[in-house]
């Protein structure tokens, strides 16, 4: 080989086209080939004929590093000029960027010309445009890797954080599951998520501590955002990210240089402000499906050895006793080799948790018992439930958790969820002293109809309200206490019932109630009828109650179940403090008014509306049984309906009340049949002692063929056959009348009830085509009997 040859092989290339060039731009290239037999070339070089023939390098490496920063640039100027953009130009320019953030060059300001050319925005908007549920394009791991690189720039993500990560979290979360990704797809949609790992990551290790705080709380933010989504795919990437960034955060460069415990004490307090609100979200997946779990268990581990390590020498007192009491009752399995369960991870982290942030855990726990929340709301009641164990060490700030009562309680209606609430309100209470509980009640006024279902439940414990009540006229006077709480509410006037010991002021106090008993809120009435339940059960102020009976009464039309029941409790308290003859009075004037509960909706508000009932017949006196017995035989028909409910309870109180309005009647053989409970003899009977009432009979039983109930229409029919039987006008208008109501029954969904209506019509038909009607009427004794 000869020497000349030797030296045309050994020159080499320099390429300064940039990486995002075209093909076209390579036209300026100087071109030097490799030599092609590098040991020959070596042994025949010469190093002084070298000098004279040495190779000129025309553009070293910073020159073609300026002319790509140059390029780059150019690019992206060009690229924020256009109006329609392809998805070549938007890779390029994503590129240019990298190349700008990757380029050490002091002569340019990168935080100015990212300011100035909103290019942290641009690059969000390229991510928004792409399909949320769908991966079409290498955009979206374009964005990510950009974003990551644009992080090494001091201010270029400076506040703009969280939005950016919404716009990434919203592009990469909402893609399918990664099963139904097609397998063409697969590779893109694996670069995909590695590129969100690398910018999650990098977003850590290159945020500068100064805005560590801040940044940590946006990412973390951006994420439990997700935690609420109702699809399974979409909460699983949301905690594989918390993961992600939990470890980026341990493994930051400064806790590998760091030896000291102090530090990473700092780092916690400082870099880590929304610690008990993750650990509260990551307690209640920790028992969830498989592929929840798995990433928010192993969340959990790896915080609990960071936060245990790092904490242990900086304990509190009551938090050392707490860690001392878990030691000791070895109430918690929390270990990595086991499932642990949520009440297990808070007594595990209890211990080792500030105030706040066990007040974190706690809101959390509140937060997922609404009803639209996707968790467990049983496992937030066992979170719950650890934190009222120990209620003075979780329950520190307990005007925090009554403000997130108030404004979850309506939305909370899954029965263990509600009563846990009601616990837990119940135990703040008793735990309040007198001035929480006049902040509570000035935050938190009755007349706001949101506050009064939260005071329902505080007034109904009698020690509750003693305690609550009698605490806000003590020291002071009450209106001064009540500053800022509206005219309309009847929280004062409770405060004074419960307080009065005089039956004069007493008296002046229930006169007042009246108002509030008529008050247009259903609200108002149930906090009303909810005091006077408490109130009513002392006698001295039972027996001083009749002055409001009139309006108690009144609130059993009202179509609240509750406020029923209420007031039902109330007048039977009034009845059993009174004198036997003040009873009797009460019974003569108000016992019909109970009459329309016995067909009410509520199977508890028939029960108890008809065991009231009962006790007013029995307490009638005998010189005001005549005055009663015009509406006990009212009663009669309602009851024998009543003894065929499919509830057991209501059928065996209409039975006694039966028994005991044939007592007050002397109708020997009706009390005989009732306790026998033999409902059709009972019809009988009553037509057969009554039948100048057989018409008022009638009348009452036709609503009962629209009942719900299958074995009352059954029985309604049945009597309507009977009561027919007996009644004066067996004019034809009239059994038509009789066949047009039962009529309906026809396509009844009980088989039985069609059956016994067509039989039924059939003879009331023959009958009214006959003149001799009543004759041919007594069929239906057969049919009945």
């Amino acid at each position: 080989m000869s020497l000349q040859r030797a030296h045309r092989s050994r020159r080499f290339c320099l390429s300064v086209s940039p990486p995002f060039a075209n093909s076209d731009s390579r036209s300026n290239e100087t071109e030097v080939r490799p030599p092609r037999r590098p040991r020959v070339a070596w042994q025949a070089w010469n190093p002084e004929e070298e000098e004279e023939n040495q190779v000129e390098i025309i553009r070293p490496r910073t020159t073609i590093w300026e002319l790509w920063r140059k390029a780059a640039i150019l690019c992206i100027g060009e690229f924020l000029k256009r109006q329609d953009k392809d998805e070549r130009q938007k890779i390029k320019f994503l590129s240019s960027i990298c190349i700008l953030c990757k380029c050490k060059d002091t002569s340019l300001d990168l935080n100015t010309f990212c300011r100035e050319n909103q290019l942290a925005e641009n690059v969000q908007a390229l991510i928004d445009e792409e399909a949320m549920h769908a991966l079409c394009s290498v955009i979206k791991q374009k964005v990510m890797l950009t974003f990551a690189d644009m992080s090494t720039v001091e201010t270029a993500l400076e506040g703009k954080t969280e939005s950016i990560l919404n716009s990434c979290f919203n592009s990469v979360f909402f893609l399918p599951p990664e099963l139904d990704v097609p397998e063409e797809e697969q590779t893109l949609y694996t670069k995909t998520m590695i590129a969100m790992n690398v910018m999650l990551r990098a977003l850590v290790h290159n945020c500068p501590s100064s805005r560590m705080r801040e940044e940590m709380c946006s990412i973390f933010q951006a994420l439990l955002h997700f935690f609420h989504s109702q699809h399974m795919h979409v909460r699983t990437r949301a905690l594989y990210g918390v993961l992600r960034m939990i470890t980026d955060f341990i493994e930051k460069d400064w806790y590998c240089a760091a030896n000291c415990g102090f530090i990473y004490e700092s780092l916690i307090e400082v870099y880590f402000p929304i610690l008990g609100q993750l650990l509260g979200h990551l307690c209640l997946f920790s028992c969830g499906q498989h592929a929840t779990r798995v990433p928010a268990t192993d969340a959990l581990y790896r915080l609990y050895a960071f936060v245990k390590r790092d904490r242990r020498t900086a304990l509190t007192e009551e938090m050392e006793k707490y860690v001392h009491l878990r030691e000791k009752l070895q109430d918690t399995n929390f270990a990595c080799d086991n499932l642990c369960s949520p009440s297990d991870c808070a007594k595990a982290f209890g211990g080792y948790l500030r105030p706040a942030e066990r007040m974190d855990v706690v809101l959390t726990a509140l937060e997922a018992m609404v009803d639209s929340s996707i968790y467990d709301k049983e496992v937030a009641c066992s979170v719950m439930a650890v934190a009222m164990e120990d209620h003075a060490f979780w329950l520190s700030d307990k005007t925090q958790i009554v403000t997130s009562i108030r404004k979850n309680l309506r939305s909370i209606t899954a029965k263990a969820a509600r009563q846990c609430l009601d616990s837990l309100l119940l135990l703040l209470t008793s735990q309040m002293p007198a001035e929480e509980v006049r902040d509570l009640l000035k935050s938190s006024p009755p007349s706001d109809s949101s506050a009064l279902d939260m005071w329902e439940v505080m007034l109904c414990m009698p020690r509750t309200l003693e305690k609550v009540l009698k605490e806000l006229t003590k020291g002071s006077q009450l209106s001064r206490l009540l500053e800022g709480v509206t005219e309309d509410t009847c929280i004062l006037f409770l405060a004074l019932i419960a307080k009065s010991e005089d039956n004069e002021d007493f008296l002046g106090d229930l006169r007042h109630l009246k108002t509030y008993l008529k008050h247009p809120s259903v609200e108002m009435r149930t906090v009303v009828l909810r005091g006077l339940v408490i109130l009513s059960e002392t006698r001295e102020k039972a027996r001083k109650m009749e002055v409001v009976l009139p309006e108690i009464m009144a609130t059993l039309q009202a179509a609240s179940a509750d406020v029923k029941m209420k007031a039902l409790f109330v007048i039977q308290n009034i009845m059993g403090h009174v004198k036997r003859k003040e009873a009797s009075s009460i019974a003569v004037q108000h016992a019909e008014e109970l009459l329309p509960l016995f067909v009410d909706e509520s199977s508890a508000v028939r029960v108890s509306s008809i065991r009231l009932y009962r006790d007013m017949v029995q307490a009638v006196v005998w010189c005001h049984r005549r005055r009663m017995k015009g509406t006990v035989r009212r009663g009669l028909v309602p009851l024998l309906f009543r003894m065929s409910d499919e509830n057991q309870d209501v059928a065996q109180a209409a039975g006694r009340a039966v028994v005991q309005t044939a007592n007050l009647l002397s109708w020997n053989d009706l009390r005989e049949l009732a306790e026998k409970q033999e409902t059709w003899r009972i019809a009988e009977c009553l037509l057969q002692r009554d039948q100048s009432r057989a018409e008022e009979y009638l009348q009452q039983s036709q609503p009962y063929l629209q009942d719900p109930q299958g074995a009352l229409r059954e029985e309604a029919v049945r009597f309507i056959g009977l009561a027919a039987r007996y009644s004066r006008d067996q004019s034809e208008e009239k059994l038509e009348d009789i066949i047009r109501a039962l009529m309906p029954l026809a396509s009844d969904a009980e088989s039985s009830v069609q059956c016994l209506a067509a039989q039924t019509t059939l003879i009331l038909r023959t009958a009214s085509r006959t003149a001799t009607s009543r004759r041919s009427l007594r069929a239906l004794c057969c049919l009945f009997s």
